[in-house]
C-alpha cells in the first residue's frame, strides 16, 4: 500500500496523540500484545521508535544506501541484526521473536526500508495504542489496514517484540467502535 508523505505525517501525529473518533476508517485491525513490566514504559518505547521512523520516512531520501538513524532510540539498532549489547527487554523480545517465527532479527536498514513512501510493502499504518478492560498486562496496537483482512505485517511483529513484548497475537479485524471504547496508553 502506498503511503504518501501527508499520510505519513498524519500517521506520525497519531503516534503522539489519540485520533478523533470520527476520523476512524470503517474497520481497523488490532494486535494484542502482552508485556512484561510497566505497560506505560513499553508504550513509550514503541511510540519513540515509531515517531523516529515516521520522521525519517517523511523527510529522507530512500535512494541512499543507508538512512540516518540518529533519531532512533539507541536500544533499537542494538537489538537489530548486527547490533550489539541490546537492553535486556529488547534481547528477551528478540528471543521471543525468534521462537515465534523461527526467523532472525531484522537488519535495521532493511526494516527501515519498509517505511519508504514509494514502496507498497507495508500493509498497515499506526492508528492507536490502547489498553483493553480485560487485562492489565495487555495492550492493543490498532492499525489501519485499508480494510484488508490479510496484509504484510512482519515488520510490525518485529517492532512489537523488540520493544519487549512477551507475546504478539495475530491481527483481528474490528469495527472502530471497539477501539473508541478503550483508553489510549
Amino acid at each position: 500500500m502506498l503511503h504518501e508523505i501527508e499520510d505519513l505525517e498524519r500517521e506520525r501525529a497519531r503516534v503522539s496523540g489519540r485520533p478523533d473518533t470520527d476520523s476512524a476508517p470503517p474497520v481497523l485491525a488490532f494486535f494484542e500484545v502482552a508485556v512484561d513490566g510497566d505497560p506505560e514504559r513499553y508504550a513509550g518505547r514503541l511510540r519513540a521508535v515509531m515517531d523516529a521512523v515516521l520522521g525519517i520516512a517523511a523527510s529522507e531520501s530512500f535512494d541512499d544506501d543507508d538512512l540516518p538513524v540518529d533519531g532512533i532510540p539507541a536500544w533499537f539498532p542494538a537489538v537489530c541484526r548486527g547490533g550489539s549489547s541490546p537492553e535486556p527487554f529488547a534481547a528477551e523480545g528478540r528471543d521471543r521473536y525468534r521462537e515465534r517465527t523461527g526467523g532472525e532479527p531484522w537488519d535495521l536498514q532493511n526494516w527501515l526500508s519498509r517505511f519508504d513512501p514509494d514502496l507498497e510493502v507495508r500493509g498497515w499504518a499506526w492508528w492507536d495504542l490502547t489498553r483493553p478492560a480485560d487485562g492489565t498486562d495487555r495492550l492493543r496496537l490498532w492499525a489501519d489496514t485499508w480494510g484488508e483482512p490479510f496484509f504484510a505485517w512482519e515488520d510490525l511483529r518485529w517492532l512489537l517484540h523488540a520493544c519487549g513484548a512477551r507475546t504478539v497475537a495475530d491481527p483481528v479485524i474490528a469495527k472502530p467502535q471497539v477501539w473508541a471504547g478503550e483508553p489510549s496508553v
